[in-house]
């Protein structure tokens, strides 16, 4: 069987068409949890929704709207002030467990942290949850930046497996960092996550498949 230069071309772009819908996820937009939960180790000092308020930042973005990858060039820095600023833990507690709400569910593929200088975590492990009850390992034992005291300090970006969820849970660990002020607490500037383009359906894959598959034989004939 012979196909037309007219029917060779309809079915190019016919692939085209279907490669394009399922084409690659769009721009990563920074994204601040709506609120924060201290499970363990609080309520400590300062408020646990100044690390996602950006109170303390020196440059501002809109969640879900500002590209993830273009605020970070900017560099932002966080004051190393306390006041409405910082959340520490409770004073002598080496460990601290706080829950982040981000809303809803969205697929998140990064963390900028901005540990805090005074105290700040010397190793963090990261749980998700679709509904805060049931939690499931994300990351394990992430070391963070050891910032200087007194000295603005910048973010971290850590990346872990593209996740949909809405909780996500701080496990702080073996704090203070080295370095800090002596003050024994674990402590947080800011948090903000990566939320990732969203992937091809499974219908659009499959007549994506099922498209080339067929072009590709009838080519042969």
């Amino acid at each position: 069987m012979r196909i037309s230069r007219l029917g060779r071309t309809a079915l190019l772009l016919l692939a085209t068409s279907l490669l394009a819908s399922a084409g690659p996820a769009a721009a990563s937009f920074i994204r601040s949890p709506i609120s924060a939960s201290i499970e363990l180790g609080g309520p400590g000092f300062g408020s646990i929704d100044d690390t996602l308020n950006q109170n303390g930042l020196s440059d501002s973005f809109t969640s879900g709207v500002t590209d993830f990858d273009d605020y970070l060039a900017l560099t932002p820095l966080h004051d190393h002030e306390f006041f409405n600023r910082e959340w520490f833990g409770e004073q002598d507690e080496t460990t601290a467990t706080v829950t982040y709400d981000l809303g809803a569910l969205y697929l998140l593929d990064r963390l900028a942290l901005w540990n805090e200088d005074g105290a700040g975590i010397e190793e963090l492990s990261l749980f998700w949850s679709t509904d805060g009850v049931s939690f499931s390992t994300l990351a394990l034992g992430l070391m963070p930046a050891n910032n200087p005291s007194g000295v603005d300090y910048e973010a971290q970006v850590f990346s872990f497996s593209p996740t949909n969820t809405r909780f996500v849970r701080f496990v702080m660990s073996d704090c203070p960092q080295p370095g800090g002020t002596g003050f024994q607490a674990c402590a947080i500037g800011e948090v903000a996550f990566s939320e990732g383009g969203s992937v091809p359906e499974p219908a659009t894959l499959l007549l994506l498949g099922t498209g080339l598959l067929g072009f590709r034989r009838l080519r042969r004939r």
